[in-house]
Protein backbone atom coordinates (compact mmCIF):
# COMPACT_ATOMS: atom_id res chain seq x y z
CA UNK A 1 0.00 0.00 0.00
CA UNK A 2 1.42 3.33 -1.03
CA UNK A 3 1.69 6.06 1.57
CA UNK A 4 1.11 9.46 -0.06
CA UNK A 5 2.55 11.35 2.89
CA UNK A 6 6.09 10.06 2.28
CA UNK A 7 8.32 12.66 0.64
CA UNK A 8 9.29 10.31 -2.19
CA UNK A 9 5.69 9.75 -3.36
CA UNK A 10 3.90 12.90 -2.29
CA UNK A 11 4.02 15.53 -5.06
CA UNK A 12 4.05 18.34 -2.51
CA UNK A 13 7.63 17.46 -1.52
CA UNK A 14 9.13 17.40 -5.00
CA UNK A 15 10.78 20.51 -6.39
CA UNK A 16 9.54 21.14 -9.90
CA UNK A 17 9.93 24.02 -12.36
CA UNK A 18 6.39 25.07 -11.46
CA UNK A 19 7.34 25.44 -7.82
CA UNK A 20 10.40 27.49 -8.74
CA UNK A 21 8.15 29.74 -10.85
CA UNK A 22 5.70 30.08 -7.95
CA UNK A 23 8.54 30.98 -5.61
CA UNK A 24 9.79 33.61 -8.06
CA UNK A 25 6.30 35.09 -8.46
CA UNK A 26 5.73 35.30 -4.71
CA UNK A 27 9.22 36.66 -4.09
CA UNK A 28 8.64 39.31 -6.75
CA UNK A 29 5.33 40.34 -5.16
CA UNK A 30 6.98 40.58 -1.77
CA UNK A 31 10.29 42.26 -2.52
CA UNK A 32 9.44 44.87 -5.14
CA UNK A 33 6.95 46.80 -2.96
CA UNK A 34 9.59 46.94 -0.24
CA UNK A 35 12.22 48.61 -2.41
CA UNK A 36 12.19 52.20 -1.23
CA UNK A 37 13.78 53.50 -4.39
CA UNK A 38 10.70 52.43 -6.39
CA UNK A 39 8.28 54.69 -4.47
CA UNK A 40 10.42 57.39 -2.87
CA UNK A 41 8.89 60.35 -4.71
CA UNK A 42 5.80 62.52 -4.79
CA UNK A 43 5.26 62.91 -8.52
CA UNK A 44 3.39 61.83 -10.56
CA UNK A 45 0.16 62.42 -8.68
CA UNK A 46 -3.01 60.50 -9.47
CA UNK A 47 -6.27 62.29 -8.60
CA UNK A 48 -4.23 64.49 -6.26
CA UNK A 49 -2.66 61.56 -4.39
CA UNK A 50 1.13 61.47 -4.21
CA UNK A 51 2.85 58.64 -6.02
CA UNK A 52 3.69 56.78 -2.81
CA UNK A 53 0.04 56.19 -1.87
CA UNK A 54 -1.34 55.04 -5.19
CA UNK A 55 1.76 52.98 -5.95
CA UNK A 56 1.40 51.05 -2.70
CA UNK A 57 -2.33 50.62 -3.32
CA UNK A 58 -1.71 49.24 -6.79
CA UNK A 59 0.69 46.70 -5.30
CA UNK A 60 -2.13 45.34 -3.16
CA UNK A 61 -3.91 44.28 -6.35
CA UNK A 62 -0.74 43.14 -8.11
CA UNK A 63 0.21 40.99 -5.12
CA UNK A 64 -3.30 39.49 -5.08
CA UNK A 65 -2.97 38.64 -8.77
CA UNK A 66 0.45 37.08 -8.13
CA UNK A 67 -1.00 34.95 -5.32
CA UNK A 68 -3.85 33.87 -7.60
CA UNK A 69 -1.39 32.96 -10.36
CA UNK A 70 0.72 30.96 -7.89
CA UNK A 71 -2.37 29.14 -6.64
CA UNK A 72 -3.50 28.37 -10.20
CA UNK A 73 -0.06 27.02 -11.16
CA UNK A 74 0.10 24.76 -8.11
CA UNK A 75 -3.45 23.50 -8.66
CA UNK A 76 -2.69 22.76 -12.30
CA UNK A 77 0.43 20.83 -11.32
CA UNK A 78 -1.47 18.87 -8.66
CA UNK A 79 -4.26 17.96 -11.12
CA UNK A 80 -1.70 16.84 -13.69
CA UNK A 81 0.03 14.68 -11.10
CA UNK A 82 -3.28 13.16 -9.98
CA UNK A 83 -4.20 12.49 -13.61
CA UNK A 84 -0.87 10.75 -14.24
CA UNK A 85 -0.92 8.86 -10.92
CA UNK A 86 -4.52 7.83 -10.23
CA UNK A 87 -5.25 6.39 -6.82
CA UNK A 88 -6.11 2.70 -6.79
CA UNK A 89 -9.85 2.13 -6.76
CA UNK A 90 -10.78 5.55 -8.04
CA UNK A 91 -12.22 6.22 -11.44
CA UNK A 92 -11.45 9.07 -13.78
CA UNK A 93 -11.94 12.35 -11.89
CA UNK A 94 -12.04 14.47 -15.02
CA UNK A 95 -15.69 13.50 -15.54
CA UNK A 96 -16.58 14.40 -11.99
CA UNK A 97 -17.45 10.78 -11.08
CA UNK A 98 -15.87 9.11 -8.10
CA UNK A 99 -15.68 5.41 -7.43
CA UNK A 100 -17.45 2.69 -9.34
CA UNK A 101 -20.91 1.27 -8.95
Amino acid sequence: MADDTRPDTDPRWKLTPTKYAVAAILLFATVVPLLVSTYDRVEPRLFGFPFFYWYQLIWVFIAALCCAAAFYLLQRERRAWERDHPRPGSSDTSTGERGSR
